[in-house]
């Protein structure tokens, strides 16, 4: 993935962005904001990303924090030079000696975190804090930003930027959407995807839809509604790939999905290119969904429908 998306009508709280350069994670954080400050003053309140927002006096602003009059490029030039006050990094303490600490203590996410989430945002809809090296973090630190992970007012926005995701707790991973920065392995994706207990259920559950109850199908479809989209998708797509790749060769030594092989090579067997087709386009489709708003449990329930009756 090459950034954080923005879909028109709806937005995550928390964002994990994972890779190994830290200047680009750090500038990917910086370029979300950018389109999110500047989609948050072209457009009504009421239409933005449907949360409940709360209307600010400009008062007392001073004229050059005014979302009228600013330029666009003053706005940019404010948040990548990190001087706008609705963007917070937190990152390495500095010691005494001015050498930079090795972790980000429990101390330290609650005076620069927990303790400012409640203030509102000084000049739009939004207030992000980027949290620099959250692998970082110590295990007590962690567990001091959950309840902000959980509860963060309506107008917070978090960031965690990260090179190692095994270091963060599973308490912390399951209340983010992840991004992953550069090509990340199949085999990788599909290992990560796989521990989503809803997702390591769907192959199997593809396998003998044919005989699922209309019923079953939309409690399902409910389900894997609540999953992050980008997630979803993925982890169909590679489905696709292997169940096209086994129906061409017949080799399950070249699937991704090692683990779900019965499931796989069943459906290859039984799905004709046609409607294997058609899985994809029904895919493609579901993603321009997003954008006009329909619900995903029924871009899923839809899917459902099309493949028990082929």
């Amino acid at each position: 993935m090459k950034g954080i998306s923005i879909p028109d009508h709806r937005i995550h709280h928390a964002y994990l962005v994972i890779g190994q350069e830290e200047d680009l994670l750090r500038q990917m954080a910086k370029d979300f904001v950018v389109r999110l400050f500047h989609k948050s003053k072209k457009e009504e309140p009421e239409k933005q990303f449907s949360l409940p927002l709360e209307e600010e006096s400009t008062e007392k602003r001073p004229d050059f924090y005014s979302e009228k009059e600013e330029p666009e490029d003053s706005l940019s030039l404010r948040i990548e030079k990190e001087e706008h006050p609705d963007l917070i990094f937190v990152d390495y303490q500095e010691k005494e000696n001015g050498e930079k600490k090795s972790s980000i203590s429990i101390d330290q996410i609650r005076q620069e975190v927990k303790g400012t989430v409640d203030i509102s945002p000084k000049e739009g809809q939004y207030k992000v804090y980027v949290l620099c090296h959250s692998d970082k973090m110590t295990v007590e630190a962690q567990n001091a930003l959950l309840k902000t992970l959980e509860e963060a007012p309506e107008h917070v926005i978090m960031i965690l930027l990260c090179e190692n995701e095994n270091k963060l707790l599973d308490t912390v991973l399951s209340r983010v959407v992840r991004v992953y920065v550069g090509d990340m392995p199949i085999e990788k994706q599909w290992k990560l995807l796989q521990e989503i207990p809803a997702l390591r259920a769907l192959p199997a559950f593809l396998k003998e839809i044919a005989h699922k109850k209309q019923e079953e199908m939309q409690k399902y479809a409910e389900e894997l509604g609540q999953l992050d989209g980008q997630e979803l998708y993925c982890f169909l797509d590679i489905i696709l790939r292997d169940v096209l790749c086994y129906k061409s060769t017949k080799d399950h030594h070249l699937l991704y999905g090692q683990s779900a092989r019965e499931s796989i090579t069943a459906m290859a067997e039984k799905y004709s290119y046609w409607t294997l087709g058609q899985w994809g386009e029904y895919i493609e489709r579901y993603k321009e969904g997003r954008a006009v708003n329909v619900a995903q449990n029924y871009q899923i329930l839809d899917f459902f429908l099309f493949l028990s009756n082929t």
